[in-house]
């Protein structure tokens, strides 16, 4: 999506901010020189299956990637998708190189085969993702979804979360009814009465506490936390590691600009999505946008995830995470 030059010059970054965030950015494990494998010719194009929502599309906007990458002759290609399930799915059949996934969709694509990898990971902001209820359900705590119907999109992080919240308020997943809607539906059925609460992501929970006057029971935080991560098509990674490289380190230094600029970020948001700027400011300010390496403690976390909906019967084979996580030095 394009926007007039008095808008591209008011959000771009100056080269020089460019060059500060750069030199800040503590991604050297990303960015080491020594490779076993030579890079291939660089590619033709880098193709970017994004949302709009977080870090990708805010470097789609500062137009920071074609900066760097088509000087060097380098095509950079956008193409919006509703959430990450197809995105990655468009990863998988090699129409797109690169996409987003929060902790439980990349799980499902492992699961599922998918040749895709963990390039980065972003530790989910507190806050971010949550479960609402609407005033006058009775509904207080976690414990209160007992017996009731609970909206979510299946393998999404707002899956795992529920799974998570009610382990933690003693409830298992059997206990409740999951309702399998996308964010579009899901606000409908609880307005409706259709379901007692919904498990979701920013700016949904944001636009729910604000539009629908919701009351959040259980959110991200220090007991339950949550990553992000940047997910590239395996093959890309093998023939490109140089671009790909050079991929995350232009990502984080936007993510390094993104923490201090969050104001800016939600007036852009408001802009693409429609979404009212007051509920993207909400959702910008709990978001946290610094990428960093997929470290042993992000895959323990992340297979923890795996291993449970493995153990519910959500996925339907156990998988190994670290095996999904491109080694920039392999």
């Amino acid at each position: 999506m394009s926007h007039d030059h008095d808008e591209s010059k008011s959000l771009s970054l100056s080269r020089r901010r460019l060059l500060q965030a750069s030199a800040a950015l503590s991604l050297t494990a990303l960015a080491t020189p020594a490779f076993a494998q030579a890079e291939k010719a660089p590619p033709k194009q880098i193709r970017i299956a994004y949302q709009r929502g977080g870090l990708l599309v805010i470097a789609q906007q500062q137009k920071v990637l074609e900066k760097f990458f088509e000087p060097r002759g380098i095509e950079v290609v956008w193409k919006v998708f509703p959430f990450s399930n197809p995105a990655l799915e468009a990863l998988n059949v090699g129409s797109m190189d690169f996409s987003s996934s929060g902790n439980t969709p990349i799980i499902f694509a492992q699961a599922g085969g998918f040749d895709v990898q963990y390039a980065a990971a972003q530790q989910s902001g507190d806050n971010g993702e949550g479960i609402v209820v609407l005033p006058g359900s009775g509904i207080n705590s976690v414990a209160d979804l007992k017996g009731k119907r609970v909206a979510v999109a299946n393998g999404t992080s707002a899956h795992y979360f529920l799974v998570a919240a009610l382990e933690k308020a003693g409830l298992k997943y059997t206990d409740v009814t999951p309702v399998l809607l996308a964010p579009s539906d899901a606000p409908l059925a609880l307005s409706r009465g259709d379901v007692s609460a919904w498990s979701v992501w920013d700016p949904y929970l944001a636009l729910a506490e604000k539009k629908l006057n919701g009351k959040v029971i259980a959110a991200l935080g220090s007991e339950i936390k949550s990553n992000n991560f940047l997910i590239t098509r395996r093959g890309f990674a093998a023939d490109h590691p140089e671009t790909l490289k050079q991929f995350l380190t232009q990502l984080g230094t936007i993510g390094t600009w993104a923490q201090t600029h969050r104001n800016e970020i939600a007036t852009q948001l408001a802009e693409i999505t429609g979404i009212d700027v007051e509920i993207q400011r909400v959702a910008a300010e709990r978001a946290n946008y610094t990428i960093k390496p997929v470290t042993d403690d992000v895959i323990k976390q992340q297979q923890a995830v795996a291993d449970q909906f493995f153990g519910l019967g959500i996925i339907a084979k156990k998988i190994d995470v670290r095996a999904a996580v491109w080694n920039a030095q392999a």
